[in-house]
């Protein structure tokens, strides 16, 4: 379990695959060179313009790192290169779409084009992954290793799965990312910006024998033992519903933000014999 100081959820961003022809959004890709970039690494690069637009000035770029949860990212890329070199008379490959084809790609290439310096890293570990991702990113700024994380989640149901992915409850069409600032909390002091919520603990868990329910037990119970809550004190926010861990935890700050809610918010995630938990507050843990 991550036991780092709490930080400071900054800002958030979210970008569908439709409103990427949105005058709004397309001004966040004006003057960009795309033709050979993804829809997974375009939709991530316009969503993290969009989260460090919510966060306010400040946030230096020497200091900006970047993570993202991801199961499926270039893979459609990659089997369209392959049948582009193997299919036909006259095979035609576009060589820069080669770099698209790999699972680091959309972090990659955020990171070069907004440009953001600091660590780089994609985790791929299903519905969990966003909690992995924000507990890399704790651990960064705790470290000193960043002044500032772009946790990022993208995850398209490529054309190529999109048979498999139904049979399994998933809407192909949600084509979303999502992406979240995440900071030192004195370094948003610093800077003027008054976060929207703290990240507090973060747990992961695994069960050898596919027991989802007792590998959740046992994250919720760790998160929930750093704080002055119990399960039934704190609104549980879970990404059943399909929009994504990280689009739970903008909904849940943002509700913080606004008033709407009051005290510890509780994140839960699970796929399979994974599972997870964090504690999203106004108020860092024990401070009532």
């Amino acid at each position: 379990m991550s036991r780092s100081p709490p930080s400071a959820i900054a800002g958030c961003g979210a970008v569908t695959a439709a409103e990427l022809e949105d005058p709004a959004v397309a001004e966040l890709l004006q003057g960009e060179r795309l033709r050979t970039v993804s829809l997974e690494s375009r939709l991530l690069l316009a969503a993290a313009r969009l989260a460090l637009r919510d966060a306010g000035p400040g946030v230096d770029a020497d200091e900006l790192g970047v993570v993202v949860a991801t199961r499926h990212a270039g893979l459609q890329e990659y089997v369209d290169l392959y049948r582009s070199g193997t299919e036909g008379e006259r095979p035609r490959v576009r060589p820069g779409r080669g770099p698209q084809t790999g699972l680091t790609a959309p972090a990659a290439e955020v990171s070069i084009r907004l440009p953001a310096a600091g660590p780089n890293a994609t985790v791929c570990n299903g519905a969990v992954g966003g909690l992995d991702a924000l507990r890399y990113a704790a651990d960064r700024l705790a470290a000193g290793d960043a002044g500032a994380m772009l946790v990022c989640e993208v995850d398209l149901a490529p054309a190529v799965m999109e048979p498999s992915t139904a049979t399994h409850g998933e809407d192909p069409r949600q084509q979303r990312a999502t992406v979240v600032v995440l900071e030192r909390a004195d370094a948003a002091g610093a800077r003027g910006a008054p976060p929207r919520a703290l990240l507090g603990a973060i747990a992961t868990a695994f069960s050898p024998t596919g027991d989802a329910a007792e590998a959740e037990a046992r994250a919720v119970g760790e998160v929930l033992a750093s704080t002055d809550a119990s399960a039934g004190d704190a609104r549980t926010w879970n990404d059943g519903a399909g929009s994504g861990t990280l689009a739970q935890l903008a909904d849940a700050a943002a509700s913080l933000a606004r008033g709407e809610t009051h005290g510890p918010q509780l994140l839960r995630a699970h796929d399979a014999g994974a599972a997870g938990a964090a504690v999203v507050d106004r108020e860092p843990a024990g401070a009532r």
